[in-house]
């Protein structure tokens, strides 16, 4: 058992505080931070951070690496602790005041790679880790330019950014015209720059990945149903999917990459791919496990808790993942147009549909949702089991399909 884990914030979905649960039994102290307990309102687990529990929690702006770092110090009085930062939007801080004191973790250079898509793929490239060219556009006539050099069509996208937010396609010069000014802004927003990539054609897919002393464990595969273009909103996602032994090996080899070209020793990834003609190439590499429902969606595929192997990658421990047992699938909840939100209709019928494991609706009365191009249009997901990722999928599909969105018409 691991002395002590110290965790810097936690997903405020999917993964939510069941990492914070499972460091509980995999170390004799657990140390929870956060800037505000109110973030974790919500979360089923959140008594964890309550006085006289299993955790201690401490409040500190998490943001802040001078306050990290004061904070890491005085931790580090008691003896050495295993760093955790499960949120990509606190890893660099963390990495940042880690760095400063000696605390082993992932260094702030690889850190900056998983964020800065630009950097990355350019990273790739000096490796030969096959992934998508990419062309930084700071205005629309470089942007004209580079999608005229990688040839139509291409994707424009924010170098830095989640949730496919400001990402669209674009089949000729015209669509780059016309999408550059969304894209630009959100590109400002972020504090990137737009970018001009290779479209890759083929099916999306993530690897699910936990790593010990480098060596990737994969747990399986999960694919990805995508929006109609220009967007690229995923619809579903089914786990595990099977592929071709080939494919398995591909992804198997490229993720071993990364974990060089990263110095991504110990922890989860998810890792995301599309299967081109020429075979799989590497679109992301998060340092962290998927978000929304797939963590669950794992654990009951293999009938096995994933957030314990994802404690025992983090500390360097052998992961003994069992076989899938079944399969799981989430279907996410898109409005086809925006509006006030005030509600869901047909939730009786949809909670008949067999193998419904959960409906989470995230929106809220009154919320105004955009049209839909990215996942700030979902107002929810709902997951499904089954004996195959095709059952789980049709199932979850049919759920889908009974819901409505009630919106505010006056």
């Amino acid at each position: 058992m691991a002395d002590h884990i110290v965790i810097v914030e936690a997903l405020t979905s999917g993964t939510g505080l069941r990492v914070v649960e499972a460091a509980t039994r995999k170390a004799a102290r657990v140390t929870f931070v956060t800037r505000d307990k109110a973030r974790y309102v919500n979360d089923p687990l959140r008594d964890l951070l309550e006085p006289g529990g299993r955790v201690e929690t401490y409040i500190s702006e998490t943001r802040s690496v001078e306050e990290l770092t004061v904070l890491f110090e005085a931790l580090g009085a008691d003896g050495a602790f295993t760093l955790i930062a499960p949120n990509e939007q606190y890893l660099l801080p963390a990495a940042t005041a880690a760095e400063k004191l000696g605390i082993p973790f992932l260094p702030t250079a690889s850190v900056r790679l998983t964020q800065d898509k630009h950097a990355f793929r350019r990273a790739c490239e000096a490796e030969d880790i096959p992934a998508p060219r990419s062309t930084a556009a700071p205005d629309v006539e470089a942007a004209v330019a580079a999608a005229a050099a990688t040839g139509y069509p291409v994707v424009l996208k924010p170098s830095i950014g989640t949730g496919s937010y400001g990402v669209v396609s674009a089949a000729d010069e015209e669509e780059v015209r016309w999408h550059f000014t969304e894209v630009l802004a959100e590109s400002d927003g972020q504090g990137g720059v737009p970018l001009v990539e290779e479209f890759l054609i083929g099916p999306v897919v993530s690897a699910e990945v936990l790593y010990t002393g480098g060596v990737p464990h994969v747990l399986g595969i999960s694919d990805r149903i995508m929006s109609e273009l220009p967007y690229f909103m995923e619809l579903a996602i089914r786990f595990p999917v099977d592929l071709s032994a080939d494919a398995h090996q591909r992804i198997e080899r490229i993720c071993a990459d990364l974990a060089r070209l990263m110095a991504y020793e110990n922890g989860p990834a998810h890792i995301e791919f599309a299967l081109t003609a020429d075979g799989p190439k590497v679109v992301e590499f998060n340092p962290r496990f998927a978000g929304r429902n797939v963590s669950t969606m794992v654990s009951a595929a293999l009938d096995w808790n994933v957030f314990d192997g994802v404690i025992a990658s983090y500390l360097g421990e052998p992961v003994h993942a069992p076989e899938p047992v079944g399969a799981a699938a989430e279907q996410a909840l898109y409005a086809k147009r925006g509006g006030r939100f005030e509600g869901v209709a047909g939730r009786e019928l949809a909670q008949r549909v067999p193998g419904l494991r959960d409906i989470h609706i995230t929106a809220r009365s009154g919320d105004e949702l955009p049209d839909a191009k990215d996942q700030r249009s979902e107002y929810g997901t709902l997951w499904c089991t089954g004996a195959t990722a095709d059952e789980a999928g049709i199932r979850a599909a049919s759920a889908a399909g009974y819901l409505r969105p009630v919106f505010d018409e006056r």
